[in-house]
């Protein structure tokens, strides 16, 4: 069948199931094979003798050249994943790119080999390449899932936590300001005793959405737990975060949640706290929004109150008085 190894050897790598590209240092394509298991319609020999930024945008020709320039360097594998827009494909038609079976974004993943000169010929690379796509679709939504709080559709605990950390951690450099909100719902064991547990669910169905239309897509909200809220907003000092602040509680209290035959008009207690000098770190943070949320809860609830350090901590001395009475 065969007349040489070479014509073997062709002949295995071209069966290769990945693409697999020859590239030189400057991002050159020398040689390809294989891939016909994953593309049936890419030809992927239509690209040796053309660059990188013949064949991709500026901007992912350079996010490639450095995955090449990386491994040439240091003369080890790497294993990169990344993503092409339709826009990035500079040999794609204007029919191929108005193509509903074409994603408007496929994601990568690469094996970069490199490859040593042979008779002082210039360094290259091996870029083996498959579509993982669907695998990154998948596993985005599975991580959304882990992260979302099941009942209100926001970030459940542990991913608004991370969420604050990774804003926190960024500030010192940054030099931006750092807000955190504390909102608990009013009288939420009322509302379960009077109407039933099914009511106190919807409630918090309603607040968690109120407040997801009241603050921006860079801003994170959070299901801390039971009734309980936390909101992040970043680049937002405290007096910004009042008027935030005011426009939940406002639209909380005036939109109804009807329930089984009920009109529920629920109320939340805010409470505020900035990122200064005196807070080193998400604990202290949430410790002050929470101490911020008590005085509003103590002081009459349906209110929102800014953190400062003269606040007396009305949850201590709310719980010092529960011992008190259960000992008389």
């Amino acid at each position: 069948m065969f007349n040489s190894r070479e014509q073997w050897l062709d002949f295995i790598l071209n069966a290769l199931p990945d693409h697999v590209f020859i590239l030189d240092k400057n991002g050159l394509y020398v040689d390809s094979y294989g891939g016909q298991y994953n593309s049936e319609n890419f030809d992927a020999k239509s690209y040796i003798g053309l660059s990188l930024d013949q064949v991709l945008s500026p901007a992912k020709a350079a996010e490639l050249q450095a995955c090449i320039d990386q491994v040439i360097e240091q003369r080890e594998t790497l294993v990169v994943r990344y993503s092409l827009k339709l826009q990035d494909h500079l040999l794609l038609s204007l029919e191929e790119l108005h193509n509903a079976d074409i994603p408007e974004e496929s994601w990568f993943e690469a094996i970069i080999n490199y490859i040593a000169p042979i008779n002082d010929d210039s360094h290259k690379v091996m870029w083996s390449v498959r579509n993982v796509t669907q695998t990154h679709l998948l596993e985005k939504k599975l991580k959304k899932l882990s992260e979302t709080d099941e009942l209100t559709g926001v970030l459940n605990r542990r991913a608004f936590l991370l969420e604050l950390e990774q804003a926190f951690s960024s500030l010192p450099d940054k030099n931006e300001h750092l807000v955190c909100l504390m909102i608990d719902i009013d009288h939420f064991k009322e509302i379960n005793d009077m109407v039933g547990h099914l009511s106190g669910d919807e409630v918090i169905k309603q607040v968690a959405s109120i407040c997801q239309k009241q603050i921006r897509n860079s801003d994170h909200i959070g299901r801390l737990g039971g009734e309980e809220f936390g909101v992040v907003l970043s680049n937002t000092n405290a007096i910004q975060a009042f008027d935030v602040a005011e426009r939940i509680r406002l639209s909380i209290r005036s939109t109804v949640c009807p329930v089984d035959g009920h009109d529920i008009y629920p109320t939340v207690s805010i409470g505020i706290a900035e990122f200064n000098q005196q807070v080193d770190s998400v604990k202290a943070l949430l410790i002050n929004a929470d101490t911020a949320m008590y005085y509003s809860k103590r002081m009459g609830r349906d209110q929102v109150t800014i953190y400062h350090d003269t606040l007396p901590d009305l949850k201590i001395h709310s719980a010092a008085k529960t011992r008190i009475l259960k000992a008389s």
